[in-house]
């Protein structure tokens, strides 16, 4: 395993070590604000964290330049905005709520880079957007209609996590992750403390309880400390689409520890919604569609070049045989058969995989190249019918190639079990209604496909 790969995996199973804290930091903060005002909560939590990051890193802290200085500056106004309006949220609503709702971010992450960017979303952003908002409604509405004010303040926080993400993935880049880090929490501190004395009063000792000062500790130690500076140093090393959709399982283990912490319940609506809102975060991390993409898009399977194939290790063949060697139901016809007796001669192993039952598939191996191999009722996709295809050919993924044409049946269980897929246009444009419905879905994965190779 390469060097780089072991750093991406370590920063994963950090961004999960993460997410975990800051899951059950959700608890800690409802059972805090109760005693100590969100600033004040705030000003502790960030400063005990800065203090252990300096006397740690106080040689990097002292060789700090301008730009990390500024930038660190820049991050921690925006950390202490996302941190203010998420910790006032926390106190007006439920903690399994504003652990759900905090995870807009993931969904505004891309429409935020398009604002900053100038990068263009993808459809499956905006299809996500709207399963993901659906989802805050069901979460949030009340038998009114109306949104609480601890559910809005948490919505706007979400704004800024995303925002807070976009400027780490900007500025982490050349510069060293501690010394931000260092210089985002010494911002937030010290804006938090300025903002506690103006709008919560002075410090009085009823606000330090044995609940409190526990939650100001587990909150500086593991959710800020570990937290924020891990997330920071890890998302330099692990690819952004795990990073992000590790982080955003935030919201889970913070409902988690409500339940079995607080004792919190959720309404069969509200577990929809979050249901529905883990999908969009997904849909966003993931490039669903594709999964779906052939190895190669050739207009038949007669313009294909074999010879390259060979003389690039391919030595087994599977075929589909209805649309990709001839018509639906229709025998052999002198051009398949031309074909197949080229590639036997060429050398190649051939081997019909087809869902159709026996009668047909072996009628068109016995009317083709009687030499040839076949499986009925393959059940594609499913992977079964692949492999046992290569034991028959003795060949392995490596050394087979898959041609057919159809996405979700024939490609997508070649790429299930790891075989090279080429995908073929239909012979005949007439099909069968389930295959028409089928069709309608391959135009939107195609269309990307193409806009991808163009």
């Amino acid at each position: 395993m390469s060097e780089s790969r072991k750093k991406e995996i370590w920063a994963c199973f950090g961004l999960l070590f993460v997410t975990i804290c800051w899951g059950v930091g959700f608890v800690f903060v409802k059972t805090s604000v109760d005693v100590m005002p969100p600033l004040y909560l705030l000003g502790f939590r960030f400063s005990i964290a800065c203090v252990i990051l300096c006397i740690i890193f106080i040689r990097k802290l002292i060789r700090s330049s301008k730009k990390v200085i500024v930038n660190g500056t820049i991050i921690g106004v925006v950390l202490f905005i996302a941190m203010g309006l998420q910790t006032y949220g926390c106190k007006y609503t439920t903690a399994g709520k504003n652990a759900f709702l905090t995870t807009i971010y993931v969904i505004l992450v891309p429409f935020m880079h398009f604002l900053f960017n100038k990068v263009k979303p993808h459809l499956r952003y905006i299809v996500a957007a709207v399963i993901g908002f659906w989802g805050i409604g069901l979460i949030s509405l009340n038998e009114r209609f109306t949104i609480e004010t601890g559910d809005i303040l948490t919505l706007l926080c979400g704004f800024f996590y995303a925002l807070q993400i976009v400027l780490i993935a900007r500025y982490t880049s050349g510069e060293d992750p501690i010394t931000l880090v260092i210089w985002e929490f010494l911002v937030t501190s010290v804006l938090s403390f300025a903002s506690a004395a103006v709008f919560d009063g002075p410090l009085r000792p009823e606000m330090f309880t044995r609940d409190s000062i526990t939650g100001v500790l587990f909150l500086a130690v593991f959710a800020s400390l570990f937290g924020f500076g891990l997330q920071i140093v890890c998302q330099k090393y692990a690819p952004p689409s795990p990073a992000a959709i590790i982080m955003g399982m935030e919201a889970v283990f913070g409902a988690l520890a409500s339940y079995f912490m607080l004792g919190e319940e959720m309404t069969t609506k509200m577990i929809i919604g979050c249901v529905m809102m883990i999908v969009s975060m997904l849909m966003v991390e993931i490039d669903i569609v594709s999964y779906f993409y052939p190895d190669e898009y050739m207009d038949s399977a007669y313009d294909i070049d074999y010879r390259k194939l060979y003389e690039e290790g391919i030595r087994g063949i599977i075929f589909d045989i209805d649309n990709t060697l001839v018509m639906h139901d229709h025998p052999p016809d002198e051009r398949s058969v031309k074909l197949l007796r080229m590639l036997s001669g060429m050398g190649f192993k051939i081997l019909f995989l087809s869902n159709n039952k026996e009668g047909r598939v072996k009628s068109f191996r016995d009317d083709s190249i009687p030499e040839a191999m076949y499986i009925f009722k393959a059940a594609k996709p499913r992977r079964g019918g692949y492999i046992r295809a290569m034991n028959m050919m003795g060949t392995d993924g490596s050394s087979t190639v898959f041609i057919g044409d159809q996405l979700f049946t024939d490609l997508w269980g070649a790429k299930r079990t790891g075989i090279r897929s080429i995908l073929v246009k239909p012979i005949d444009p007439k099909e069968e209604i389930q295959i028409v419905l089928k069709r309608i879905l391959e135009k939107i994965v195609l269309s990307s496909y193409k806009r991808k190779n163009s």
